[in-house]
């Protein structure tokens, strides 16, 4: 998924709320293999003054591409209202919904010379990059993106020839720990937390805390967040054991209270972050903390 960094990627939304719809049709539609994934309200995202500057930034490579791709169907960006984005196996894909049409996609497809293929779902197309849409057949608005494999695999599971993600009881319970009002959730290998948090602990704290071995505890994680004056993020992380988990826990507790301990030493009342508490129950680690939304 997205290498940004977290924080400065959550408090980039609106603060408004949006339930996440489209996530348990992803879920009933994912394979049960899916690693990653994450949904976005797009639409909240869009209505920020400065979107054009963070549309890069936050969108990715892949969902840029298949945004790219779906122009040739007459498709707009800004007629995508959701999407949740995954990767397993087989690569990235995805699930968008929004105010297009399956029968003008069908017309404007055939002014490129792209023809449509037929999967027990609905209609297919691909582009010349080998990036494919399926839409729905009784769900306008709504298409499923990736490979023509990927697309197989997704109408496998919708057929019942395949498990779903929703079989998945890692996912389930992350998922069940996620603020459905949230703008932003999802959850991604332990893997990638480094990318995700790391660069946002200071220097100062990161220097005292050999992150590498903690985040190497870590086995998959789930995030959300909601907004107001602030960001209210919340992070599931599960470990490989609890004691891994009470050695994390512990040592967030403590770069929380190093940080404000630094920031009093200078004489500033400026945090990346306030408010935060971590507590842990078996293997896993829970995190709650408000950032400031810039």
């Amino acid at each position: 998924m997205k290498k940004a960094l977290l924080i400065a990627a959550l408090v980039c939304f609106a603060a408004t709320f949006v339930q996440a719809q489209l996530l348990p049709e992803a879920a009933a539609g994912f394979p049960a293999q899916t690693t990653s994934l994450e949904y976005d309200a797009l639409s909240r995202l869009r209505s920020l003054p400065n979107y054009s500057s963070l549309r890069k930034q936050y969108s990715g490579a892949g969902l840029q591409q298949a945004q790219k791709d779906l122009q040739s169907l007459g498709i707009s960006e800004d007629q995508l209202s959701e999407v949740v984005t995954a990767a397993g196996p087989n690569g990235f894909f995805g699930l968008l919904a929004g105010t297009f049409h399956a029968a003008a996609a069908t017309k404007e497809a055939a002014k490129h010379g792209i023809a449509p293929s037929a999967l027990e779902d609905g209609t297919a197309f691909c582009s010349k990059d080998g990036t494919c849409f399926l839409f729905i057949a009784q769900e306008d608005g709504h298409a499923f993106f990736g490979t023509r494999q990927q697309l197989q695999a997704i109408s496998d599971v919708r057929q019942g020839r395949a498990p779903s993600l929703q079989t998945n009881a890692t996912f389930m319970d992350l998922k069940s720990r996620m603020d459905p009002q949230s703008p932003v959730v999802g959850f991604a290998p332990g893997r990638e937390i480094g990318d995700w948090i790391g660069p946002s602990i200071p220097p100062a704290i990161s220097s005292r805390l050999d992150l590498s071995r903690l985040f190497s505890n870590i086995q998959t994680f789930g995030y959300s967040v909601k907004l107001d004056s602030k960001a209210h993020v919340g992070l599931s992380l599960i470990c490989s054991s609890e004691q891994a988990g009470v050695v994390l826990r512990d040592a967030l507790s403590a770069a929380s209270g190093l940080e404000r301990a630094a920031a009093m030493a200078a004489g500033s009342s400026t945090l990346p972050f306030d408010n935060m508490a971590v507590e842990s129950s078996g293997r896993l680690v829970a995190v709650s903390l408000d950032a400031p939304i810039q």
